[in-house]
């Protein structure tokens, strides 16, 4: 705090009758959207929000009190819409509750298509599909910011993209998969990253080795863990990507999980601090908690939870989940949105085995569709959902 106040006590050209100590503690008390607006009051105002120690600052209270993003479309439309609304915390006298979602941006960009998890604030949006070239960009849907990246050749094969984040240097990369279409051409994977910056200047993607030698043919989910990159690459095997030293390695699963092929009923998870993952089987009404205890040795622990008898009645059979809250709880949702009934996502505790409901309002109703022109009885659902918290940086 002090050296923001003794950089910002040299310009000269600023006048305040507010301290900037009692300032600063102001902004701490508002809310990232109305600290968006206030940059543009006076040049003081705009190096206070901006300085780097403030930004840490927001993203420390943000983290204390994180939201969930969700990308909303219309049945058979490439239309996308994206909220975000506060993650639930635990309350033992609770078992049902109500929160409100906040509207934050239309579609992304025309085409464009919400393809990983929230890291920090920021996530990818892709144009899917088989295209010459494959447009990404980085969005940070607190601040409005986009940041495009240089376009990636693939020539026809598929790409897959995933953000990580170095916290040692204090940077963002993308790393994007390109790979053959098909399982017959054993051609090995390659692996390009793009340090994501605000100056295309700076940004150009760059071909890194895979020292390994391992092929394979799909990327399944991802989690971002203290400067690691993680994502399914098929039966028994999960990709490590170090977002600093760009080094891969393979890590095994058990044999009997299906976390490194995440389908619906299995994902990949960050469970306090380690690399988790869960599997939710149908037929039998249980899930298991995969979590790695020793990177080095390859261990895993797992807990089978038998789930409460009113698991499918409050969701339905066909649920997904995108992972755990900041309190641990796995977080459990249906995708499909048909009004007037409102959009629900379920807590599961693994240690108290117990499940609670929270209801997001805002997203379906007669406001929100009346003013984006969308039909009383056209069904929605949820695109993607991941844990969010709100970062007011600007990359």
């Amino acid at each position: 705090m002090e050296y923001l106040k003794q950089s910002l006590l040299h310009d000269g050209n600023c006048t305040r009758t507010i301290p900037l100590d009692l300032l600063v503690e102001i902004f701490l008390l508002l809310p990232t959207k109305s600290l968006i607006r206030f940059q543009s009051v006076s040049k003081l105002w705009f190096y206070a929000i901006r300085s780097k120690i403030f930004v840490d600052l927001i993203l420390t209270r943000s983290k204390a009190r994180p939201r969930l993003l969700l990308s909303l479309g219309g049945h058979g439309s490439k239309e996308g819409f994206i909220f975000s609304a506060p993650e639930h915390d635990n309350n033992d006298d609770e078992k049902s509750s109500t929160v409100m979602a906040r509207y934050h941006m239309n579609n992304l960009e025309p085409g464009y298509f919400l393809d990983s998890g929230s890291v920090n604030g920021f996530f990818l949006g892709v144009v899917p599909g088989i295209c010459v070239c494959n447009p990404i960009n980085v969005y940070n849907p607190t601040t409005g910011q986009i940041v495009k990246l240089p376009e990636v050749r693939t020539n026809g094969r598929k790409m897959y993209a995933r953000l990580g984040y170095d916290p040692v240097d204090d940077q963002y990369k993308v790393l994007c998969v390109v790979m053959a279409r098909s399982k017959a051409k054993c051609w090995q994977p390659e692996h390009l990253v793009c340090t994501v910056s605000s100056s295309s200047q700076k940004q150009e993607w760059r071909k890194i080795e895979n020292t390994t030698g391992g092929n394979y043919h799909s990327v399944y989910g991802e989690t971002c863990i203290d400067g690691a990159l993680y994502y399914g690459a098929g039966k028994s095997r999960i990709v490590k990507f170090n977002v600093r030293s760009e080094k891969i390695e393979f890590i095994k699963t058990p044999q009997e999980s299906q976390i490194s092929t995440t389908y619906h009923h299995s994902t990949l998870i960050n469970y306090k601090g380690k690399l988790g993952g869960v599997d939710y089987h149908c037929t039998e009404n249980s899930m298991t908690l995969w979590v790695l205890e020793d990177a080095e040795k390859q261990e895993w622990s797992s807990m089978t939870c038998d789930l409460p008898s009113t698991w499918k009645d409050l969701l339905g059979f066909y649920v997904r989940s995108k992972g755990v809250s900041h309190t641990g709880e796995l977080m459990v949702f249906y995708p499909g949105v048909k009004p007037p009934k409102p959009f629900s996502v379920c807590y599961y505790d693994f240690n108290k085995m117990s499940i609670r409901k929270v209801e997001i309002q805002g997203m379906v109703d007669g406001d929100f569709r009346r003013i984006h022109g969308i039909g009383e009885q056209t069904d929605m659902s949820i695109l993607y959902f991941t844990s969010h918290i709100e970062n007011i940086r600007f990359l």
